[in-house]
């Protein structure tokens, strides 16, 4: 566990606060920040694995944790990653 979280610290742009990684996505555009949300959306069916997500005009806010277990575990961290390299596809 400890191990997990030393992972989500070193993460660029990731905070790690009551179990959860969070990070703030800026947009341009607000359309930008909704198809972001869409396509993590997606992602998250895909590996069956669900964050929570908050959109407030040009920002959303994504927080990933395991609700299982109520703790960070790997699936947060490849979660993380994939919001990284999802935002990517917008700048």
């Amino acid at each position: 566990m400890e191990d997990v979280k030393a992972q989500a610290e070193k993460m660029d742009g990731w905070s790690v606060e009551n179990e959860m990684v969070i990070r703030k996505f800026k947009f341009v555009k607000y359309l930008d920040g909704i198809s972001f949300a869409e396509k993590i959306g997606t992602y998250a069916e895909s590996v069956q694995h669900h964050p929570f997500i908050s959109i407030d005009y040009t920002t959303v806010t994504v927080s990933w944790t395991t609700h299982s277990k109520n703790a960070l575990t790997e699936k947060d961290i490849a979660a993380a990653k994939a919001c990284n390299n999802l935002y990517r596809l917008f700048n």
